[in-house]
């Protein structure tokens, strides 16, 4: 009689905690190594070969599901999101957003804002170069940009 109560229990147990794990879904961006926070080191000028140190700077890209945050931590008014779309050898920004919740993240108008991060217009196509481990390149028309993973 005991280990009718005991297997009963054990039974209920194993059904209760199989019903939790069917419900939960586990969610996935399908971004890869793409996803993480990005520290922008340094832009090449393409048609020149000149290149920008920004190793100093505090410059970053947030990459995580469906957006981009663009953040200058030295000057907080720069603090963008964008949309994108990745495929494994091209990254395309697009809808850019001023990052203000209070004024309900509102469509950024000025896309000189976004120079400092490598984005030359509302709309930026990257080829990526390189993304493994901890270094990621991009590459526009006009720039290279240089990232190394925190």
């Amino acid at each position: 009689m005991r280990t009718n109560k005991i297997y009963i229990a054990l039974t209920a147990l194993v059904l209760c905690i199989s019903g939790m794990l069917t419900g939960c879904t586990l969610e996935t961006s399908g971004n890869g190594k793409l996803d993480g926070y990005w520290h922008m080191t340094a832009v090449d000028t393409i048609a020149t070969g000149g290149t920008c140190d920004l190793s100093q700077k505090r410059l970053f890209w947030g990459v995580q599901a469906k957006l981009i945050n663009l953040s200058d931590r030295d000057d907080l008014s720069y603090n963008f999101f964008m949309r994108f779309e990745y495929a494994k050898t091209t990254l395309r920004l697009f809808e850019p957003y001023q990052n203000d919740r209070i004024e309900g993240d509102p469509v950024l108008e000025d896309a000189t804002k976004l120079e400092p991060f490598g984005i030359e217009g509302m709309e930026q196509s990257f080829k990526i170069e390189e993304l493994k481990g901890k270094k990621m390149t991009l590459a526009s028309e006009n720039l290279r940009l240089h990232f190394e993973k925190m």
